[in-house]
């Protein structure tokens, strides 16, 4: 599947999602912006940026930078309040707070590990309720 196309369908699904938990939507208007989607609700205001991806090793692996032909961009805490992961294997949508952007990535753990380990883990059964 194509980059812009994964993108446009994660966009809708959370769209989707917002909307049925009774949120307003407006999407920006043009390709320059590092959001996606403004989002309101009782005076509160959010910008968020979308990432579709498809789990591998039970874990979702999103990126926090954005890249085109020409230049790749890492997204910064201020750039926007929310990133808003959709897996595209379960259509689940993920709200993960900007501040948890440490590096270029940010993991979500769906299954458990199998050593046990729990410390320093982002499950992603944590970032379902939106805002965070």
């Amino acid at each position: 599947m194509h980059s812009k196309l994964k993108g446009d369908i994660g966009e809708l699904i959370v769209a989707a999602e917002l909307l049925q938990r009774g949120w307003h939507i407006a999407f920006p208007y043009g390709e320059n912006l590092k959001y996606d989607l403004i989002v309101e609700k009782d005076n509160l205001i959010q910008r968020i940026q979308v990432k579709a991806v498809f789990p591998r090793n039970g874990t979702l692996r999103i990126n926090c930078r954005s890249s085109n032909n020409w230049s790749v961009v890492s997204y910064e805490v201020k750039d926007f309040e929310c990133l808003a992961a959709v897996d595209l294997s379960t259509k689940k949508v993920y709200f993960i707070p900007s501040k948890k952007m440490k590096r270029n990535m940010v993991t979500l753990r769906l299954t458990e590990p199998l050593n046990t380990q729990n410390k320093k883990i982002n499950f992603a059964k944590n970032f379902i309720k939106f805002p965070n």
